[in-house]
């Protein structure tokens, strides 16, 4: 029995972070290529996601994408 819950938070653990880890590549990749972002507003992106990496690529994606008066 242990084996198996190991087995099945193993894949769940593997799971997450490879959703983690794009939403991160994913929003960074954006942040960079937006020309509607000056300097200030790029580096303040990029340090939200990297403090808080999944709700910080989340609030980008969804919410500071199209944002461009910050």
């Amino acid at each position: 029995m242990e084996l198996v819950t190991s087995v099945v938070s193993g894949v769940f653990g593997l799971i997450f972070f490879i959703v983690e880890f794009v939403l991160i590549v994913y929003a960074l990749m954006d942040i960079f290529k937006n020309p509607n972002f000056n300097l200030n507003t790029k580096l303040l992106w990029v340090i939200i996601i990297v403090l808080i990496p999944i709700l910080g690529s989340l609030l980008y994606i969804f919410w500071g994408r199209n944002q461009s008066f910050l």
